[in-house]
């Protein structure tokens, strides 16, 4: 930070403004890399209305903006995004640049974060339909097992659990909870836990939260009014979220994404503080969004054009 700061400074002079600018310039390539990785992964997806979310919904648009880790982490979220779709893709040669650039980004500044997003690469990849060729793919595994038991590693260290395990993690994670309840934007909840039945109650912290409800003060009531929208969307548009679940092994950007709010949801719900929320949800909403710009009718076209080619394939001799 402070070394991009600076180089803020020297371009622009000491000027608030222009570090505004530079940092904004960052989160939106970052927010472009996002756009990228769903539009080559994914063929049936709104790529207008997936736009149209990252450039203008307000969260994503508003808090990656200003001089801070937030535009970095939009980067490098990104950058690791478009890097799993083409890694999915099978174009490993491709992805390498991607990962390795914003891998190094997340490392350096969050590497809990480059430790979620490496564990949500992995499991498609494993489990998913990948394309590329049989001999390329164990080459691929062997490289993601690596970066997964790497960036495990440093998020563990960085934030300071010395020994892996579900208790470890709790443990650290309700720290968490107790400082992160300080100030006027703390509310109170349960411990932490990652036991998968709380998994509903902890994505509906980090994503759909505060209610209207809960607003003590305007900016409140502004996320609260966004998380409302965004309840909003995700009920008007759930034949998207039904079919991007259907979809998700034979298109493995979409497990992605469900993994990536899956992890995000477990660990980020330690945080009782609506403003660190806020700031931290902007980081995982284009997940979100891309599976909500999925659309019914360009998926049905895919589905009869994948059984088209597969009934030409079984017709050659």
């Amino acid at each position: 930070m402070k070394w991009i700061s600076g180089v803020s400074y020297f371009l622009f002079g000491q000027s608030l403004l222009g570090s505004f600018l530079l940092f904004g310039l960052i989160a939106l390539i970052g927010t472009y890399f996002w756009y990228r990785a769903l539009a080559d992964a994914v063929p049936f997806a709104n790529r207008r209305l997936f736009l149209i979310f990252m450039l203008f919904a307000p969260s994503i648009v508003f808090w990656p903006s200003s001089l801070g880790k937030e535009a970095l982490m939009q980067l490098g979220i990104g950058a690791v995004a478009w890097a799993t779709s083409l890694l999915l893709n099978g174009r490993l040669l491709k992805a390498l640049p991607l990962m390795a650039g914003g891998g190094w980004l997340l490392w350096v500044v969050r590497p809990h974060l480059l430790a979620l997003v490496t564990l949500a690469a992995a499991v498609p990849y494993f489990v998913g339909r990948v394309g590329g060729s049989l001999l390329r793919r164990p080459v691929g595994m062997v490289l993601v097992a690596f970066l997964v038991v790497f960036t495990v590693t440093a998020g563990a260290k960085f934030l300071g659990i010395e020994k892996l395990s579900v208790d470890s993690i709790e443990e650290s994670l309700n720290e968490e909870t107790a400082r992160s309840t300080k100030g006027g934007s703390g509310f109170e909840h349960g411990p932490a836990s990652l036991n998968p039945l709380t998994l509903p109650n902890n994505v509906v912290i980090v994503l759909f939260r505060p209610f209207l409800w809960e607003a003590r003060s305007g900016l409140q009531l502004v996320a609260a009014l966004e998380t409302a929208a965004v309840t909003g969307l995700v009920v008007y548009r759930f034949s998207s979220i039904r079919i991007a679940f259907q979809r998700s092994r034979r298109w493995p950007f979409l497990l992605y994404c469900w993994i990536l709010l899956i992890l995000y949801s477990m660990t980020f719900a330690s945080f009782g503080n609506f403003g660190l929320l806020n700031r931290q949800r902007s980081l995982v909403l284009p997940a979100l969004y891309a599976l909500i710009a999925i659309d019914p009718i360009l998926a049905r076209r895919q589905d009869q054009v994948d059984h088209d080619n597969e009934a030409a394939a079984l017709e050659q001799p």
